[in-house]
């Protein structure tokens, strides 16, 4: 008896851990090649208000990068908050890997929430930043 009740438990614990999973939209490129740029989108918002929300963005670059403080990284997963009034995304917090496809142990995560940084996909093309943008504020004001 004991048995079936603690294989029901293991059950629900496997099912919630995998609806807690974030569903990545690919956006440019490919989650499966280490050798191209991809932009990926969780495609649930974290927040949303009248004018903003709040989503998981997360990029893997085909060549090693550094960020605005020269910190090298090949990958990152972060939050971005969407202005969409003003048509625009910023990083609020990003944590750095230095594989590509957000393998391994991330080595540093940088809260950006009293300066936001601009999402931007440098040297990415065509530049997802705009499709992003447009598909995040579809449906809020603004």
């Amino acid at each position: 008896m004991k048995t079936g009740w603690v294989l029901a438990l293991l059950g629900a614990v496997a099912l919630q851990s995998q609806a807690t999973e974030k569903a990545w939209f690919t956006v440019a490129g490919n989650p499966r090649d280490p050798a191209v740029d991809t932009v990926q989108v969780d495609p649930v918002a974290v927040a949303t208000t009248p004018e903003r929300k709040t989503m998981y963005v997360r990029v893997s670059r085909a060549t090693q990068r550094t960020n605005w403080e020269g910190v090298p990284y090949r990958s990152y997963e972060s939050q971005v908050a969407f202005d969409c009034r003003a048509r625009r995304a910023e990083y609020l917090i990003a944590t750095y890997y230095m594989a590509p496809l957000w393998a391994g142990t991330p080595h540093t995560t940088t809260d950006y929430t009293d300066k936001p940084r601009p999402m931007l996909f440098r040297d990415v093309e065509p530049n997802p930043t705009q499709r992003i943008v447009r598909a995040a504020c579809r449906g809020v004001a603004g």
